[in-house]
């Protein structure tokens, strides 16, 4: 009896010691949705189309368009990782669906922080394609501690429907997004105080934000005028300048107690050289959006 139990203890003491000794890399982590965790979520808006899925212990894998922007996808994890490296992108076949071939699809950075995995237009529609056939998208990357790699899959388990509603939103984002906006120069004739075409199609593109974005806090409107002709009629012509721009804004629905009009006459030239070559461009209304 005693020489088998020193067989036994030996063994453990055997297993421990090969544990210490194996690769830390052995030590690895794989996160996943399981099938009855698997739900997509569509955060839909004319500003944004959020389409994500909860990585259970790990984040958000998200793929996200934005007005006037291209398809992003990023990773949001729950916690930091502290330091960069590579991560190796590849599509896994399921266990259910016999035909497909998992394969490697390259590499890509990956940085410390919150959003470590961050993907461009190409490579995102990419994983949607293979989400639309059953493939999941898959990272191996380095965790959170030491040598101990983490692999994270992205499952298509209920992404179809989710899916259309997605694109449903994406045919329906605004044209423009608030950087495209934030900053607008009107350019108006000599003596010409009227919207013209192209300034009211301007106009109209940044009423129609203004009035999507809850974040906007202030519009400022500034009217100006070029050096030649009196300095009465130029102060009178940067205002109605201004205050045209501030009319039409408001007629297209834009709440008056957002906007702050000012008006400089021929003052605060846009351009410090001849006035005879650059007073077109002091021929002006300028519109500032701030959240």
């Amino acid at each position: 009896m005693d020489s088998w139990l020193d067989d036994v203890n030996m063994w453990r003491i055997l297993l421990i010691i090969l544990a210490f000794l194996a690769p830390s890399s052995a030590f690895s982590h794989t996160y996943e949705a399981r099938v009855d965790e698997s739900v997509w979520h569509l955060d839909p808006s004319p500003l944004q189309c959020r389409l994500w899925q909860s990585v259970p212990n790990y984040g958000d894998a998200v793929f996200e368009a934005n007005a006037g922007q291209t398809l992003q996808f990023y990773m949001d994890l729950y916690r930091p990782i502290s330091r960069g490296g590579k991560a190796e992108m590849s599509v896994e076949a399921p266990e259910w669906r016999s035909g497909l071939v998992s394969r490697p699809i390259g590499t890509t950075d990956f940085k410390a922080g919150r959003r470590p995995i961050e993907l461009a237009e190409e490579v995102a529609n990419q994983m949607l394609a293979e989400l639309q056939v059953g493939m999941t998208p898959s990272f191996s990357h380095p965790g959170w501690f030491n040598e101990h790699p983490v692999t994270v899959g992205v499952s298509a388990v209920n992404f179809q429907r989710a899916y259309r509603d997605y694109l449903s939103c994406v045919s329906g984002l605004y044209p423009a997004n608030f950087e495209e906006l934030r900053q607008s120069r009107l350019l108006f004739g000599i003596n010409k105080v009227g919207i013209n075409p192209e300034i009211q199609q301007r106009l109209d593109l940044i009423a129609g934000y203004i009035n999507l974005d809850p974040s906007i806090k202030k519009i400022y409107i500034d009217g100006y005028a070029d050096k030649p002709g009196r300095r009465g009629h130029n102060w009178e012509l940067s205002r109605l300048r201004a205050a045209a721009v501030k009319t039409y804004l408001e007629e297209q629905g834009v709440m008056p107690e957002l906007i702050v009009m000012n008006y400089h006459g021929e003052g605060r030239s846009s351009r410090r050289f001849q006035k005879e070559q650059y007073s077109a461009d002091d021929r002006r209304a300028s519109i500032r959006l701030v959240r």
